[in-house]
C-alpha cells in the first residue's frame, strides 16, 4: 500500500545535521532537483488500499540515487547510510531512524521503477533542466558506448546445461512434489560428439513438462522457462553464434575494432551541448549504432528539447538517417563514411560494423575479406563487396533464402558513392561543418564519466530489462551532477 509523503518531525539528534558542510554536494543536489516526481511515477505499481504500508518511494529512490552516485552495492549502500550523516540528511530521516533492508532496493528498482516507464526518470530531470533555463542549445550529440555483461560467455553445451539446471532447481524449490515427475538431467560430458544435441533435446523436454505440470506458472518459474525457450529457439546456438550465457541470454558480442570485441550491451546516448542527456536506448552489444538515431531523436523531442542540429560520427551517416534529418530541417553534422552509403536494398539481417570494418551475417559469421568493384573513371557508382566463408554457408542453419546451393561465393555489396550524397559531401567541406564537428568529443567524456565513476563499465544485473534500469538511473545521476555545475556557473560572483 502506497503511503503519502510523510512530514519529518525533527528529533533532538537532528542538530547533528549542522555538521554537514553547507557546500556539500548532496546539499547542492537537494536544492537543485525536485525528487517528488517519483510518487506519480510509481503510483500504479502499488495497491492504494490494501497490504502493509510500503516504505516511502522517495526515500527508496534517493537511496538508489546515492547508490549509483557513489557506485555502491545494495548492502554497502545501507551500511554506509547507517553511519553517514550527509546520507541520512539527504534521505530526509532523523539520525536515529532505521533504514530499509538492502533487499528492498532490488524490489523497488525492479518491481516499482521497472514496472513503470523507467525512461520517465530521464524525462523528469530534462524537464527540470529546461524549466530552470539550463538547456538552451538546439543541438544534440549522439554516440554509443558499451557495458560488459556481468556473467561470462559460455559454450553451447554449458548454456544448455546451465539453463536446464536453473529451470529444474527453481521448479523443485517452488514445487517440491513435482521433482519425481521431471525428466532427469542426462549424464553427458561436453567432450561427447552428440552432447550438445542431447542437452538441447533434454532442455526442450524439460520445458514442455514444466508447462504441462504448471500451466499457470509465474515469477521465477516463468523467468527461467522463458530463458529456456529463448535458448531452444535460437537456431544459431549450436554453431557457437547464438546465445552465449544461460544466466544473461540477452547479452551479445559486439566489436570495438577489427581485433577487439566485447560481450554485453550498448548504451546509445543523445546529449545537448550543455552535457544534459536527453535520450537513451539500451540494446544487446551486436546492435548497429546508426539505427538508433530515429529513436533517440524522437525521445529527445518528446522530452521537450527542440533539435535543429545533430552531431555524430560516421555510424549515423546512413541514407535513411540523412533523409530523416533533411525532412525535419535538421543540420546533419555527420561525417560520411563511404562504407555505409548503400544505394540499394539492404539484405535483411546483415549488419555493417563501422569500428571493425566488416559485415556480420544473420548467423553471426563475419566477412573474411573485401574488394571494390567498378571503375573510378567510368562515372558509375562503385561498390564495396564483402566475402564470406562459403564452406560455413553450406552448413549454416539459416542458409535457406541466403545461400544458393552450388554458389562458389557469398557476398554482401554496399554502394560507395550515390547521387543523393552530393549535398552532404559539399556540406562536409564547409567551414561550418569543420567547426561544429569539433563539439562531438564532449560526449565521449560523458561516456567515460558514467563508466569510471558510476559503474557502467560492467552490468550490475542480468538481462536487458535490468540493464535498462541501470542505464536510465545512471543517466539521471550524471544529469543531476551536471545540473548542479550549470547552476553554479549561472550564479553571479560576489565580492
Amino acid at each position: 500500500m502506497l503511503q503519502p509523503a510523510r512530514q519529518l518531525t525533527a528529533s533532538f539528534h537532528a542538530e547533528l545535521y549542522q555538521l554537514v558542510p553547507k557546500d556539500h554536494l548532496l546539499r547542492k543536489i537537494d536544492a537543485a532537483v525536485d525528487f517528488g516526481f517519483v510518487y506519480e511515477l510509481v503510483e500504479n505499481s502499488y495497491c492504494k488500499y490494501y497490504g502493509r504500508p510500503a516504505n516511502e518511494p522517495e526515500l527508496l529512490f534517493r537511496l538508489l540515487f546515492l547508490q549509483l552516485l557513489y557506485n555502491l552495492s545494495n548492502e554497502r549502500m545501507i551500511q554506509e547510510a547507517e553511519v553517514n550523516l550527509a546520507y541520512k540528511w539527504f534521505l530526509g530521516i532523523n539520525p536515529e531512524d532505521p533504514l530499509p533492508d538492502a533487499s528492498q532496493l532490488s524490489r523497488f528498482r525492479n518491481h516499482r521503477l521497472g514496472a513503470s516507464q523507467v525512461e520517465d526518470i530521464l524525462k523528469h530531470v530534462v524537464s527540470q533542466c529546461i524549466k530552470q533555463g539550463l538547456v538552451k542549445s538546439k543541438t544534440i550529440i549522439m554516440d554509443a558506448t558499451h557495458t560488459l555483461a556481468g556473467s561470462p560467455k559460455q559454450k553451447p553445451f554449458e548454456v544448455l546445461r546451465d539453463a536446464a539446471k536453473r529451470l529444474f532447481r527453481v521448479v523443485v524449490k517452488r514445487h517440491p512434489k513435482l521433482e519425481k515427475k521431471l525428466p532427469k538431467l542426462p549424464s553427458v560430458k561436453s567432450e561427447d560428439a552428440e552432447a550438445e544435441k542431447t542437452m538441447l533435446s533434454y532442455l526442450a523436454q524439460l520445458g514442455e513438462t514444466v508447462e504441462e505440470l504448471l500451466p499457470d506458472h509465474e515469477g521465477a518459474v516463468s523467468e527461467k522457462l522463458g530463458i529456456a525457450k529463448q535458448i531452444i529457439e535460437d537456431e544459431r546456438l549450436l554453431s557457437h553464434k547464438g546465445i552465449l550465457s544461460a544466466i544473461d541470454p540477452d547479452a551479445r558480442f559486439g566489436w570495438k575494432s577489427s581485433s577487439k570485441s566485447f560481450f554485453g550491451y550498448k548504451e546509445h546516448i543523445a546529449m545537448t551541448e550543455e552535457e544534459i542527456i536527453t535520450a537513451l536506448e539500451v540494446t544487446p552489444g551486436s546492435t548497429d549504432d546508426g539505427k538508433q538515431l530515429p529513436a533517440l531523436l524522437e525521445q529527445t523531442t518528446a522530452n521537450g528539447v527542440t533539435v535543429n542540429e545533430i552531431i555524430a560520427d560516421t555510424a549515423y551517416s546512413g541514407k535513411d538517417n540523412l533523409a530523416r534529418m533533411k525532412k525535419e530541417t535538421i543540420s546533419p553534422v555527420v561525417p560520411l563514411n563511404p562504407i555505409v552509403h548503400e544505394g540499394g536494398e539492404r539484405q535483411e539481417g546483415f549488419e555493417y560494423n563501422k569500428d571493425a570494418d566488416f559485415v556480420v551475417c544473420p548467423a553471426g559469421e563475419r566477412s573474411k575479406r573485401k574488394a571494390i568493384q567498378g571503375s573510378k573513371t567510368s562515372g558509375e557508382s562503385r561498390s564495396l563487396v564483402y566475402y564470406f566463408d562459403v564452406e560455413k554457408c553450406k552448413t549454416c542453419p539459416l542458409r535457406e533464402g541466403c545461400y544458393k546451393p552450388g554458389a562458389k561465393s557469398k557476398t554482401y555489396s554496399i554502394r560507395i558513392i550515390a547521387e543523393h550524397y552530393k549535398e552532404q559531401i559539399e556540406f562536409e567541406f564547409s567551414d561550418t561543418f569543420k567547426e561544429r564537428i569539433k563539439r562531438r568529443p564532449i560526449i565521449e567524456h560523458k561516456n567515460a564519466e558514467m563508466k569510471r565513476f558510476h559503474g557502467m563499465d560492467t552490468a550490475r544485473y542480468r538481462g536487458l530489462f535490468r540493464m535498462r534500469i541501470q542505464a536510465y538511473l545512471t543517466a539521471f545521476v550524471v544529469n543531476v551532477k551536471r545540473m548542479v555545475k550549470l547552476k553554479e556557473q549561472k550564479q553571479p560572483i560576489l565580492g
